[in-house]
């Protein structure tokens, strides 16, 4: 297991507890901050793709990433 793997893992498990508490809590404020935690994490598995020289695949999910955090921050910023 590989570096970038435990980076991925380890985002997911802070979206997986960010994700719970905003289950058990109903407080909303939280979702865009999941959001972007989702997108890091999409944009980590991008360049894991990439590293195995799955282009397309890398490509969409950087773009979904972009879409994701850019969106996100937006929300944020209001």
């Amino acid at each position: 297991m590989n570096i970038m793997n435990i980076f991925i893992a380890i985002v997911g498990i802070i979206v997986a507890v960010v994700s719970s508490y905003s289950l058990l809590t109903g407080e909303n404020i939280t979702l865009p901050y999941m959001q972007i935690l989702l997108g890091v994490m999409l944009l980590l598995i991008g360049i894991n793709q990439l590293k195995e020289k799955r282009k397309r695949l890398a490509i969409l999910l950087f773009f979904v990433a972009a879409f994701s955090i850019l969106l996100n921050i937006n929300i944020l910023l209001r």
